[in-house]
């Protein structure tokens, strides 16, 4: 899984993205749990029953996205730094790469505080 998410992200930064950074705001999930069911959308999963789920999916390094309405936009950017912000509100501002995946540059909470977006490579 981990070996997949790599390329995938590889095969992202290969496509053309926007010259000038833009901002979303959306709450931060877990992919997989969200590919899984839709109602996946905070930290605990599956009705509350599996605390924390969508945390230990991101320090494992499942990647992590922002849902942005009804549209997830993939973050490009090791997802163990957004761990302990799953299932918050969050504003990412970064690059658009290929329509779907975001390079982050800056991403902040909504009380504020900004989370140490790191690099890929």
């Amino acid at each position: 899984m981990r070996k997949l998410a790599t390329l995938a992200i590889a095969a992202a930064m290969c496509l053309p993205f926007t010259a000038n950074a833009e901002s979303w705001t959306g709450k931060l999930v877990d992919t997989r749990c969200m590919a899984m069911s839709t109602s996946n959308v905070g930290n605990d999963h599956k009705g509350g029953a599996m605390k924390g789920c969508g945390t230990a999916c991101a320090k494992m390094g499942i990647p992590v996205a922002l849902l942005v309405g009804n549209k997830m936009h993939v973050l490009a950017a090791p997802a163990p730094n957004f761990a302990d912000h799953i299932g918050e509100e969050v504003t990412v501002t970064g690059q658009l790469v290929g329509g779907s995946w975001i390079m982050p540059e800056k991403a902040m909470t909504a009380s504020g505080d900004e989370i140490a977006v790191g690099a890929m490579m």
